[in-house]
């Protein structure tokens, strides 16, 4: 039987696995033609451009991952102290509009709970507290439905607050959400055969 610590980190692999997915979804990669390799300074600029890519890939998921750790370990200490989800530490430390706040508060909740099932299931993988926690792939298709909702709702109060500052944020997003219910549709697939 798995420990907190290692089911926990078993999680935490599971979402970073899950990040670095997703970026290679919204971030679009540089193709290589045949110029480049006829043209060496077209090559330079490729490989500059596939740098980038490799580091926008690698902030995506630092950023993509923050509030899903904040969510674990207050998770985990909620089992640790044996008492309730208590969402508030997550969401003052988050750098959010004021006006945001109530939606990311109730994702922040499903995540938790989402977390917290898991933790308290048996299993030395993923998949095996998944399948413990969740039982069959209706059960675990109906809670990734709520995880999607309530992504969508946050980032629906969300965008307006981004629209000034992030270029493209509607198409950034729409693709973030479809890539996060596609790859969570195969996952479910991979685990409940």
């Amino acid at each position: 039987m798995a420990s907190l610590t290692e089911k926990t980190d078993l999680i935490r692999s599971s979402e970073t696995t899950f990040a670095y997915y997703l970026s290679s979804i919204v971030i679009e990669k540089p193709k290589i033609s045949v110029w480049m390799i006829l043209i060496p300074i077209i090559l330079v600029y490729h490989m500059y451009r596939h740098k980038s890519y490799v580091e926008g890939r690698q902030a995506f998921a630092e950023n993509f991952l923050i509030t899903r750790n904040r969510a674990l370990e207050a998770a985990v200490r909620s089992i640790a102290n044996e008492g309730p989800l208590d969402e508030s530490s997550v969401v003052k430390e988050a750098n959010i509009p004021e006006s945001t706040k109530e939606e990311y508060a109730a994702w922040v909740r499903v995540l938790m709970t989402h977390y917290k099932d898991l933790l308290r299931c048996d299993g030395d993988s993923f998949d095996a507290l998944v399948r413990s926690a969740y039982k069959n792939k209706t059960n675990y298709l109906l809670f990734l439905n709520i995880l999607n909702k309530s992504e969508k709702r946050f980032n629906s109060v969300l965008k307006p607050h981004l629209q000034d500052t992030t270029e493209g944020v509607a198409e950034i997003i729409e693709r973030m959400e479809k890539g996060s219910e596609k790859l969570r549709y195969q996952e479910a697939e991979r685990i409940f055969p």
